[in-house]
């Protein structure tokens, strides 16, 4: 399944395109705001993407085993919107939710619940504001976009730190993060697989759930309204998404306003 900007009014009727030697079928059903799910049938899985529709290039040479798949989709919805959502993809297409929790972080406040389809390979995470509270990112999200969206996509790596310094050779720009961050990081989570400095270094964030460590990073919005960004993601055990960085970000930051230091982040 891949995920289309449009606005069907309800399931499409399926098209095909059977140029020899492929045959792709299409099929789109409503998503989530302007979103919609498209469903893909192929003869052949190496034919090309979208024959007679797209005009398909030779890529340019790439750093090969960088990126090994799409580790999740985070999804901001309206307040309101969050159980409906959730219910829409456990009825409609059989996903099952795995994980859920508040986050607070100061006098902001959100809801995530996350769901994921029978194989594994498709995974939503999908956040809700508080609006009783003071408004945050979701909330800004929320009103840049119109309405609900992909705020960014996450790309799985084994090696986080070969990545960020390929990708940051070929102009990708990533955020950068308060020293003081790292100041506390072992303190935080005990030994870590990447040195602290190396992390520093490359703006890198770790954080530790119940079943290991992962090593995560941001780039910054290239959108014309500072909505999709991309995180690139090392999972060593870990199977949650990194909260605690969150929190820990909004303590750093305060560290640095209380020092009188210019913030990067």
């Amino acid at each position: 399944m891949t995920v289309s900007p449009s606005s069907p009014s309800g399931p499409a009727t399926p098209t095909r395109r059977s140029p020899r030697p492929w045959r792709v079928t299409f099929a789109s059903v409503r998503g989530f705001g302007d979103i919609a799910q498209r469903f893909v049938e192929r003869d052949e899985a190496d034919g090309l993407f979208a024959p007679g529709l797209i005009a398909e290039e030779r890529p340019q040479d790439t750093a090969p085993g960088l990126l090994r798949s799409i580790d999740h989709l985070a999804v901001c919805v309206p307040s309101g919107e969050l159980d409906r959502t959730v219910n829409d993809y456990q009825s409609i297409f059989g996903f099952t939710q795995i994980f859920e929790e508040r986050i607070i972080v100061g006098a902001q406040a959100m809801d995530s619940k996350v769901v994921q389809n029978e194989s594994g390979g498709l995974t939503l995470t999908i956040l809700e504001p508080d609006i009783t509270k003071k408004p945050g990112q979701i909330d800004e999200f929320v009103r840049a976009h119109g309405g609900a969206g992909v705020q960014h996509v996450a790309f799985r790596t084994d090696d986080i730190t070969a990545a960020v310094r390929e990708f940051s050779k070929r102009g990708v720009r990533f955020l950068s993060t308060p020293s003081s961050y790292y100041d506390v990081l072992t303190e935080r989570l005990g030994a870590l697989a990447v040195p602290v400095d190396e992390l520093r270094e490359l703006n890198i964030l770790a954080d530790r759930d119940h079943w290991g460590l992962m090593l995560q990073i941001f780039t910054e919005s290239r959108h014309p309204r500072n909505t999709l960004f991309y995180e690139v993601i090392d999972r060593r055990g870990g199977r949650t998404f990194g909260s605690n960085n969150i929190k820990a970000l909004y303590e750093a930051v305060d560290r640095q306003h209380a020092t009188g230091q210019e913030l990067s982040y």
